[in-house]
């Protein structure tokens, strides 16, 4: 499957028959109507590595109709939105190099939290975390065990480090409450230790109080240009010394999605490729849009 095959600004949903995928697909179904560009359903059958001069890894492609996993899945989005435009891809080859191929073009890439594979997770990583790793474009992660969000009024969670590096993330929350008519809670944490001794032996006697303050401050700059830009949002701010972790996923609980950066500093650094990412996408009960960030501290490994 080449980039021109996928559309421009379209949601790609990658698609393989387990319950978790189902769900992702339901997501995307809703993500293309609300956003009405094309949808196109992804298959890569992956049992066969193509890699050769002619064909990059994951971009065989197959006739759709005869694989009946796609065929379900068309069969699916008719019923749910007929409206949709909607374009099968039964590819041979990995389903995380196609689906971040197809990132590159697209404007949303929809995948289940874990599905079927026919290589062991323990070399590859689960596709989820792979294509939320190294996809372009927004990567939205749909929990089997959570809830499917809503094109509803709805509440939309956003973690913010206090950096120019949390602007990708933001735009895309506010433009997803607006369009939904949904709240948005802007969650930033933050924890700095004092280190006892590194001055003349002498305990740090600072005001924290003075520094949540300075904190909350920070925040209420970075969000201002966006109350402003998308006045018909609804805006809570939660900014609290913590673990990034536990307050987004408490923030997020009743959420109908949770949006985090892909880098950043302060208490989400590494939130990609760390631990604190790991834990979000295998503990968060609503779906999760991964936001590739624009400049920002390098992500931790």
């Amino acid at each position: 499957m080449s980039n021109h095959q996928i559309t421009h600004g379209s949601v790609v949903v990658g698609v393989d028959g387990s319950a978790a995928s189902e769900l992702a697909l339901r997501w995307a179904v809703k993500e293309a109507r609300r956003t009405r560009h094309p949808l196109h359903v992804v298959h890569a059958l992956e049992n066969e590595v193509v890699l050769n001069d002619k064909f990059q890894l994951g971009t065989k492609e197959s006739p759709a109709r005869g694989d009946p996993v796609l065929t379900e899945a068309m069969d699916q989005v008719g019923a749910l939105a007929p409206e949709v435009e909607a374009v099968a891809h039964s590819v041979t080859g990995f389903a995380p190099s196609t689906l971040i191929a197809a990132a590159k073009v697209a404007g949303t890439v929809v995948v289940g939290s874990h599905g079927r594979s026919a290589l062991p997770s323990v070399l590859l990583g689960s596709v989820s975390q792979q294509v939320a790793i190294h996809a372009s474009c927004p990567v939205v992660v749909v929990r089997e065990n959570g809830t499917l969000g809503s094109v509803e009024p709805g509440h939309v969670v956003v973690g913010v480090d206090g950096t120019d590096a949390s602007e990708p993330a933001l735009a895309y929350a506010f433009a997803y409450a607006s369009s939904t008519r949904s709240s948005v809670t802007a969650v930033h944490t933050w924890w700095w230790e004092p280190l006892e001794g590194v001055s003349l032996g002498e305990p740090w006697t600072g005001d924290w109080t003075q520094i949540a303050s300075q904190e909350s401050a920070l925040i209420s700059e970075l969000l201002a240009g966006w109350t402003d830009r998308y006045p018909d949002v609804p805006v809570e701010r939660h900014v609290v010394r913590g673990d990034p972790v536990v307050e987004l996923l408490e923030q997020s609980g009743h959420a109908s999605l949770l949006v985090v950066g892909s880098r950043g500093r302060g208490g989400f650094i590494g939130l990609l490729l760390g631990s604190v990412s790991r834990r979000i996408l295998k503990r968060a009960t609503c779906p999760v849009a991964v936001v590739r960030s624009t400049g920002g501290d390098e992500p931790a490994g």
